[in-house]
């Protein structure tokens, strides 16, 4: 049977990262000290780094695709993913704005993250499902 304790580790590290984005998109919306928004845009960025590659190398998908081979497709599909999002990230904050340009700074760092945002949480969601289908019918085939 399929280790549910890996399914629920990659859907706790999942809440983690959509809390991170919660507290980016606040420090976003209130204008928070420029520094300080960098870090935590840095942080994310090594997070989801993190993250991946702990999905990629602990055998989670592995694991689960042991027990249902028909979801192999979606699996490479959604793993292939990972750099491209891993570059979005590291590019959502590009550096303090230079003299008179603090304004545009934020219009570009709040349209990044929106973005980068998007397509992470429809990558996260598209796991999960992934991940939860997996294991639902790995314990269901040993009712």
């Amino acid at each position: 049977m399929a280790d549910l304790k890996a399914h629920e580790r990659v859907l706790a590290q999942h809440l983690e990262l959509r809390n991170m984005l919660a507290d980016i998109e606040a420090a976003l919306t209130e204008r928070a000290d420029v520094l300080h928004v960098s870090g935590l845009i840095a942080n994310l960025a090594d997070r989801i780094v993190a993250h991946f590659t702990m999905e990629e190398q602990g055998g989670y998908f592995t694991e689960a695709m042991l027990h249902s081979p028909h979801l192999v497709n979606r699996a490479n599909a959604l793993m292939a993913q990972h750099p491209r999002l891993c570059d979005q990230a590291s590019r959502v904050c590009e550096g303090p704005p230079s003299n008179g340009e603090l304004e545009l700074w934020w219009h570009e760092t709040q349209r990044r993250f929106a973005e980068f945002c998007e397509a992470l949480l429809e990558h996260e969601v598209r796991e999960d499902r992934l991940l939860q289908e997996a294991y639902i019918r790995d314990i269901g085939s040993h009712d």
